[in-house]
Formats: structure tokens, C-alpha cells, sequence
């Protein structure tokens, strides 16, 4: 009896090192970066010159802009498409928003930058360009509970893994003639679950996937409340305020909104002829009384 105790603990403690080791992994971390096409040389400034015009309905193109490593992608062009889909049917109905094409990953070039969005403009017939990055993040690493019951059940009886998974997406509007970006927004997830050390790698693409899409609920949320600053903001004549470009929004029979047509005649609004003829007969009344 003793010396199959003295066994079953030499077993043990020889199989513990190989258990340890597949309970705990690197984190691993996966990104893409909007930045990363637009400026492939570096980040550049704003293109604070150029007007934005917005002829309402705009054409809407979304797309993921491409990974870092392709190959180690973490979503695939699928969920990709899936998720795109997801972010345009929550806008269709939006009044200043036309025509939503979701843009396979393939049309964008790593490093493309804004000359790639001129192609997609003129094959598309997009106005502007919703470009969605991630970062994701995944942590894998043994349970005390784990390291205790690994020694005596075994592996495969026990969840003894402890996975999280971080994911931020990221959404920037730009408007392709102008290269003006518009306003951004970001969602955020947090997921986590246990795994036997047999099944980790299912687990983690398994959370993977729901990290997109928990983060995708969050951006929807983000880029509504975005898209309705916007809109307010642009009524006053520019992107983001004082010192960013000038903006002006025309509906579909071209009459201009917000700032700028407080000229046209109606609505009990003044122009500066109208102004000036009345200060005119103001004066001449008094010198005529004089």
C-alpha cells in the first residue's frame, strides 16, 4: 500500500511540471490600426484647410482596416462581414445617411491610405469612410484550484483555467475628398471563462468571438451618440468647433443646413440687403423731421 503511494506520488509530481506549463500561456495580443493605413510613414496632421461638404443622403462605406499580420488575424473575414452588417442596419434608418456598403477586407490595401479610399470613392460611389480597428487581448493562467486538483483528479475533470479577454474596437468617419476626419467612437469588452487545459485554444477563440461582439454592442451605442454631436455641431459650420474645418450640409434639393442660410427669405430672418435698407429709411425719416 505504501509503495503504491510512493508511486502515485512519483507520477504526480513528474506530470505536475507538464501541467503547469499547459495551464498558464503568454498573453497574446492582436491589433489592427486605422492610423497604420492612412499614414503607412507616420501620423500626419489634419488636413485643416480643406472645407467638408455633405450632400445629404451621404454614401456610408464601412470596412475593417486591415491587420498588422494577416495572418495571425483574430476575427475572420466572416464575422468580419457579419459584424460590419451589424453597425450599418443600426444606421439605415438614419435620415442623413443614404446608401451603407460594407467593403470587403481585400479592397484595402496594408499601408493604402487615403489614395486607396479615392478607388473605393470612385468604384463605390462612397462620400465617406467608416475605418473599424481592434486591439484584443487574451490572458490565460492556472486556478490556485487548478494546480491542487490538476496533482490528484486529473486535467481533464477540472476547470482549472482562468481566461479573459480584452477587446476594444475603434471607429473613425472621414470624409474621403476632403481627408477630414469627422468624429470617432470606441467600444469596449471585457470576457472571461474557464477551460480544462485540453480545450484552452477552442475557449479562447471562442471568447475571442465574444469579444467582438460585446465590444460591437458598445461601439453601436458610442456611434450613435457620436453621430448625433456631429450633426448638431455641423449645423454651426464646422467639424468640431473653432480652429477645425469649415462645414456646410445641404439637403437633397441642395438648400444648405444650419449656418450659412439664415439669407434665404422666410421664417421672419433678416439678410444684411434687408438690414441695411431699413437703417437707410431710419435715417432718412430723421433728416427729413431735422
Amino acid at each position: 500500500m505504501r509503495r503504491s503511494s510512493l508511486v502515485v506520488l512519483i507520477i504526480s509530481l513528474l506530470v505536475l511540471p507538464v501541467f503547469a506549463g499547459c495551464g498558464s500561456m503568454a498573453p497574446t495580443r492582436r491589433t489592427s490600426s486605422a492610423l497604420d493605413f492612412l499614414y503607412p510613414g507616420g501620423t500626419a496632421a489634419a488636413n485643416q484647410g480643406a472645407a467638408v461638404e455633405l450632400h445629404l443622403p451621404v454614401r456610408v462605406g464601412l470596412a475593417f482596416a486591415p491587420g498588422r499580420e494577416p495572418a495571425q488575424d483574430p476575427i475572420t473575414e466572416a464575422d468580419k462581414q457579419r459584424l460590419l452588417t451589424r453597425i450599418g442596419d443600426a444606421f439605415k434608418q438614419h435620415p442623413g445617411l443614404g446608401r451603407i456598403e460594407t467593403v470587403p477586407s481585400v479592397y484595402l490595401r496594408p499601408g493604402g491610405s487615403f489614395e486607396n479610399l479615392d478607388q473605393l470613392k470612385s468604384s463605390l460611389g462612397l462620400d465617406l469612410m467608416v475605418l473599424v480597428s481592434y486591439d484584443q487581448a487574451q490572458f490565460t493562467e492556472s486556478t490556485r484550484a487548478s494546480w491542487t486538483y490538476l496533482t490528484i483528479v486529473g486535467p481533464l475533470l477540472i476547470q482549472g483555467e482562468k481566461n479573459d479577454t480584452r477587446t476594444m474596437v475603434d471607429a473613425v468617419v472621414y470624409d474621403i475628398p476632403s481627408r477630414n476626419l469627422l468624429f470617432r467612437a470606441a467600444g469596449e469588452s471585457t470576457v472571461n471563462s474557464r477551460s480544462s487545459p485540453l480545450n484552452v485554444e477552442a475557449k479562447r477563440r471562442s471568447l475571442a468571438q465574444q469579444g467582438f461582439d460585446k465590444a460591437t454592442d458598445d461601439l453601436i451605442a458610442k456611434l450613435s451618440t457620436g453621430l448625433t454631436g456631429f450633426e448638431e455641431q455641423a449645423k454651426q459650420g464646422s467639424v468640431s468647433g473653432p480652429g477645425t474645418p469649415a462645414l456646410a450640409m445641404y439637403d437633397a434639393s441642395g438648400a444648405r443646413i444650419g449656418k450659412g442660410n439664415s439669407g434665404a427669405s422666410g421664417g421672419g430672418a433678416w439678410g444684411s440687403c434687408e438690414l441695411a435698407a431699413v437703417v437707410l429709411l431710419g435715417l432718412s425719416v430723421l433728416l427729413r423731421r431735422s
